[in-house]
């Protein structure tokens, strides 16, 4: 249910999923078809199914020694009828949620921008429970107009850490918990694109916009950046544009929200996605984005 940084799929693992897609397979006949080895020694299988799974948990050896395909779990039981509309293990409140915030320097993860801090906030039990937080080693200069935006230097960076030594870390504070942030797609995809290009890892799980869920929760709002949610709750930003900054004030509006939700009847995360997948009346026209890229000269978490 929560987030967990997988290792990516090789060809070599797409072909297993392919061959036990029809079932359970002798470990033999899996490593035979999958690397080309027909009637290997069961031992040499044996190894080298478990080193080419290890850390995959789409893939597990039953207790009769033939592999299989883990399916996905369902999330959650659906409520009674005439019961309450979530069980306290369900309730929002009760989720773990990490609430990231990531300052880069530019807008094209893929295309040789990289993160220059990171902060990660745990939210526990509706509280702040953990802050985890650092400057990061880009590899790489940083553009003037990010250093006027954020105010970080590559002097301030350059005896940091490069992402591929705190990898370990980002993982830990993420694992099994709610990915939240303020324009969470641009935070998802640099901390997916660090973690793949260092630890060979891709983020899987559930993620939270702050945004979309202010567009449906306060349409009220002229705008929905951080700094109008923000100061619609009373919650001061301490440290704008700087992901430590960014992202408590978020947490602290992410709890605020889940309130207001609760207030709503909005109780479990099936509630939630409901909410959020309900189409209002206002017809919305859509832009042809241009085909050039752009250079970043603003906020894009905002």
């Amino acid at each position: 249910m929560g987030v967990s940084a997988e290792p990516e799929k090789t060809l070599l693992t797409e072909r297993a999923i392919e061959f036990l897609a029809a079932g359970p397979a002798d470990v033999v006949d899996l490593i035979g078809h999958v690397c080309n080895l027909p009637g290997a020694p069961r031992i040499v299988a044996e190894h080298m199914a478990r080193a080419m799974f290890a850390g995959r948990r789409e893939f597990v050896c039953a207790a009769d020694g033939r592999w299989v395909i883990c399916s996905e779990p369902v999330p959650y039981d659906s409520p009674a009828p005439g019961g309450p509309s979530a069980s306290p293990a369900e309730c929002l409140r009760n989720h773990s949620y990490v609430v990231v915030d990531v300052e880069t320097t530019g807008a094209r993860p893929y295309a040789g921008d990289r993160i220059t801090e990171i902060a990660a906030v745990v939210v526990r039990n509706g509280e702040i429970a953990e802050v985890f937080e650092t400057l990061v080693n880009p590899q790489r200069s940083i553009p003037a107009f990010i250093t006027q935006l954020t105010n970080i230097t590559w002097e301030m960076v350059k005896d940091s850490p490069p992402f591929a030594e705190i990898a370990s870390d980002v993982i830990g504070v993420l694992d099994g918990k709610v990915f939240v942030a303020h324009n969470a797609a641009f935070d998802w995809r640099f901390v997916s694109a660090e973690l793949s290009r260092t630890a060979g890892r891709q983020l899987m799980g559930r993620k939270l916009c702050t945004v979309k869920l202010a567009r449906k929760l306060l349409p009220q709002l002229p705008r929905r950046s951080l700094d109008h949610v923000a100061r619609y709750y009373g919650v001061d930003i301490n440290g704008r544009h700087r992901a430590a900054g960014d992202a408590l004030a978020t947490a602290h509006c992410l709890l605020r929200m889940i309130d207001d939700l609760s207030g709503r009847g909005c109780e479990s995360w099936n509630d939630l996605e409901t909410f959020l997948g309900a189409t209002g009346t206002k017809r919305r026209t859509t832009r042809r984005a241009p085909a050039m890229p752009t250079p970043v000269s603003r906020d894009t978490t905002a």
